[in-house]
């Protein structure tokens, strides 16, 4: 190959991961016609996916038609990598006639897989879970239907499916908004409904009922084990969540023989206990099995301030110096000033806001306190340096106190440099 030719090579397959890594690549319309070579007949199947909760979670739904059958099924994919989206075991009719293919659409079960086609052309191909479940399908009481459902029942369970990209426009269907909320959806899809904790601090056991089964598990799309091969002895792992909503999965990697993955997870956050099983009979057979956590931080129980990025920080004077720039949800502050080292004399002065609060304030050995009532927005407290001491620096601590929260600093203040805390009063807190 040519320095030029191998150049654009690199540079086209460059540009093409880069914009996949960039953008979500798998909402929107993937279609196949299949021309099963019996008879006349054809199969058209649609895929479309909806925009993603939490870039995971992808709503989704299934199309078929053939001869004069034609179905619409809600389902749930689920992220497992850049480049495979899990299927949900279960696919709920939304519509279906002149007959049922019942629960057959399960052979569209394991994972689509991202690629492309010799044009460039975004393709996903099923990877089927291979396992001994077989959904029956009596096609002996269809009647004049019975070609046709046979005629779906292999390719749902046979043909290799490749879907390509139509357009990119997401899902917006009828069920498109109720397939990622358990407590809303048509039916289960693998999804538990939402777990408030307690804590963000958890910890979790993975074990199976199978020798060698294998799992991963993820937690927000980040992987915390990969392709990890269980037994009846438990591997433990500790996790730690985010505030807010948290997606953990159980991915099922192996079907060995044909039978299902039988892997566990038990996982607790504080005395909240919970398992999820791929061995309850809803997950028998399934890819993956996911929950949703949710963490609200009590304001409450927080002891730090949040810092905040002030960009008039930067805008001091030459005698300036400033010591911190936090937030605070609360009118009024305590300031607690005190001598961790030798009571030696010395004094300072604090002015919040352009006016003085205390002249000529003694630092002595014990704290003594200052209440302080903060302006909305943006407040500049200063403290002044009245002396030397007898031990030159003046050297003092300084820690705001907020019921629980608290934050101390050393102040070094000498004549003719001020040090400056700025503090905003937010008063509607995110």
């Amino acid at each position: 190959m040519s320095r030029k030719k191998f150049t654009l090579f690199y540079c086209l397959l460059f540009t093409t991961s880069f914009s996949f890594a960039q953008s979500d690549a798998w909402p929107g319309t993937w279609e196949m016609t299949c021309n099963t070579g019996k008879g006349s007949s054809i199969i058209h199947m649609r895929l479309q996916v909806g925009a993603a909760e939490k870039s995971l979670l992808y709503p989704a739904s299934i199309s078929l038609q053939c001869d004069s059958f034609t179905a619409d099924y809600a389902l749930l994919l689920v992220k497992r990598s850049g480049r495979a989206l899990a299927i949900s075991k279960n696919k709920y009719a939304i519509t279906e006639k002149p007959f049922s293919l019942s629960n057959a659409t399960f052979f569209v079960n394991g994972i689509f897989d991202y690629s492309r086609d010799f044009k460039g052309n975004p393709v996903l191909t099923l990877n089927r879970i291979q396992t001994n479940h077989n959904p029956a399908l009596k096609t002996d009481t269809l009647g004049i239907y019975r070609t046709t459902a046979e005629t779906l029942l292999h390719f749902l369970k046979e043909t290799d499916i490749k879907l390509t990209r139509v357009n990119g426009i997401p899902w917006t269907g009828n069920y498109s908004d109720r397939i990622t909320s358990p407590s809303q959806s048509p039916a289960y899809f693998g999804l538990l409904d939402t777990i408030n904790v307690a804590t963000r601090d958890g910890v979790i056991d993975l074990s199976s009922y199978n020798k060698n089964d294998i799992v991963s598990a993820s937690l927000n799309g980040r992987m915390m084990q990969e392709q990890l091969y269980l037994d009846r002895k438990a591997y433990h792992d500790e996790i730690l969540i985010d505030t807010g909503l948290n997606i953990l999965v159980l991915f099922a990697e192996n079907f060995d023989n044909g039978l299902p993955n039988k892997g566990k997870m038990e996982f607790e956050f504080g005395k909240k206990k919970m398992k999820i099983d791929f061995s309850r009979r809803d997950d028998s057979a399934a890819s993956f099995i996911a929950a949703k956590l949710y963490f609200e931080q009590d304001k409450s129980k927080e002891t730090h301030f949040q810092e905040y990025d002030n960009p008039d920080d930067k805008k001091l004077k030459q005698n300036e110096k400033l010591i911190a720039s936090v937030k605070s949800i609360s009118k009024q502050i305590t300031l607690a000033v005190w001598d961790d080292a030798v009571e030696d004399g010395d004094s300072i002065s604090v002015n919040i806001n352009g006016k003085w609060i205390a002249r000529g304030f003694p630092v002595k050995k014990n704290p003594q306190f200052i209440t302080v009532t903060l302006q909305p927005g943006s407040n500049t407290i200063t403290f002044v340096g009245d002396n030397l001491g007898s031990i030159p620096p003046n050297t003092s601590v300084l820690e705001i106190i907020d019921g629980k929260k608290r934050k101390s600093f050393l102040l070094e203040t000498v004549p003719g440099e001020d040090n400056l805390l700025k503090i905003f009063y937010d008063i509607k807190p995110d």
